[in-house]
Order: structure tokens, then C-alpha cells, then sequence
């Protein structure tokens, strides 16, 4: 080996020790790039929209219900007997309401044929039915006191009683024409209030 190739072997071996001090032990040696990791920042809860929020509101189909109410009509020898009406609660808002209608309105084709009648005169209109927490108010037209004598009267607020008393628990009183019916027909019969089975108790 000659001078000229040790020469070459000492300046390489120079050179990988200096390579690896600088790359290995020195703080400004070499360095290979290195994948940056850039936090996200923090995201709060509330900002992020709840997917049921965003769904429309669908309104619930109301619960069908059939209630059965009673109304009161007289027979062949004029007598007071109940009638059974089917009340829907899906269609009608109160079902005291709905028998206040079918008592007016009654007796059907069906309950006619077998000898059932009533003795509220059939021009007879519901002004209102005014149904509150304490007390219900039944408003009806003055054909309801008009007509037929004392007795049909009796017997005619007799089957608003009996209806009444069947469908609600509640104090009810009646008017006519917008004032309380203290006194009906013709013929002056005073009632007592709120209706009762002694309301035309003398």
C-alpha cells in the first residue's frame, strides 16, 4: 500500500467520523424531516346540531276512543227509557256535548219502529254547551220550552235531566235563549238549579 491510498483511506474515515458527529451528537446536524402534527381544534357539544332537532315535529294521530253515552227518550206508555250512543273521540270534542246532540235529535228510524218517541219538540236548537271545571251551561233555543202542554214539559226536561245526570258528574245548567231557565213554558213551571231529579220538585 502506498502513501497515496493510505492517504485516501485516513480522508475517508475522517470523513464518516464527521458525518456521524453530526448526525448523531451535534444539535445543529443533519436531520431528516419529520411529519407535522397540527392539533384540531377542541369542538363543544352544544355546537354540534342534534340530528333530532332537525326533525320536523309530526303531529300524533289522535287516539280513537269509543265511549258509550246515554240518552233518554220515552217508550209507548210514556215512560223514560235510555238509548245507547256511541261516542267517537276521535271525531267529537266532548262526548257530554255529543249526548246533549243525540238527545235533541233522538229517537233514531230504528228506535222509532219499536215504539220509542220524545217529547222535546224536534225544531229545538243547541245554542251552546259550555263545559268548564266546576260547572257545565247548556243553552238551547226557546222551541225546547214551546209546545205540547205541563206534562210533555215535565216530562221533556225529565229526559234532559236524565241525560245530564248519566254523562257527567258536574253541576248542569240550562238557559234558554242565554238566560238561566228558572222558569219554562207556558204554563210557568219553575225549575230549581242546577238540574236535578228535585229541580221541578214543587
Amino acid at each position: 500500500m502506498n502513501s497515496s491510498q493510505k492517504i485516501g483511506i485516513f480522508c475517508l474515515i475522517a470523513i464518516t467520523v464527521v458525518y456521524v458527529y453530526f448526525s448523531f451528537f451535534s444539535e445543529n446536524g443533519f436531520h431528516f424531516p419529520r411529519t407535522q402534527y397540527v392539533e384540531k381544534p377542541a369542538v363543544d357539544i352544544n355546537d354540534v346540531p342534534n340530528p333530532a332537532e332537525e326533525q320536523p315535529e309530526v303531529e300524533q294521530p289522535q287516539k280513537q276512543e269509543i265511549k258509550t253515552v246515554k240518552v233518554y227518550v220515552t217508550d209507548s206508555k210514556g215512560k223514560l227509557r235510555s238509548v245507547n250512543r256511541k261516542c267517537d273521540t276521535a271525531v267529537e270534542k266532548s262526548c257530554f256535548a255529543f249526548a246533549i246532540k243525540e238527545l235533541i235529535s233522538a229517537p233514531s228510524k230504528w228506535e222509532k219502529s219499536k215504539g220509542l218517541s220524545s217529547e222535546i219538540p224536534s225544531n229545538t236548537k243547541i245554542l251552546s254547551v259550555r263545559e268548564g271545571s266546576n260547572n257545565i251551561l247548556i243553552d238551547l233555543s226557546s222551541a225546547f220550552e214551546s209546545g205540547g202542554g205541563a206534562e210533555s214539559t215535565y216530562i221533556r226536561v225529565h229526559q234532559l235531566i236524565k241525560t245530564v245526570q248519566a254523562n257527567t258528574n258536574l253541576p248542569v245548567f240550562l238557559y234558554i235563549n242565554g238566560k238561566q231557565a228558572d222558569v219554562i213554558g207556558g204554563e210557568g213551571i219553575m225549575i230549581k238549579q242546577p238540574l236535578s231529579e228535585r229541580s221541578l220538585d214543587d
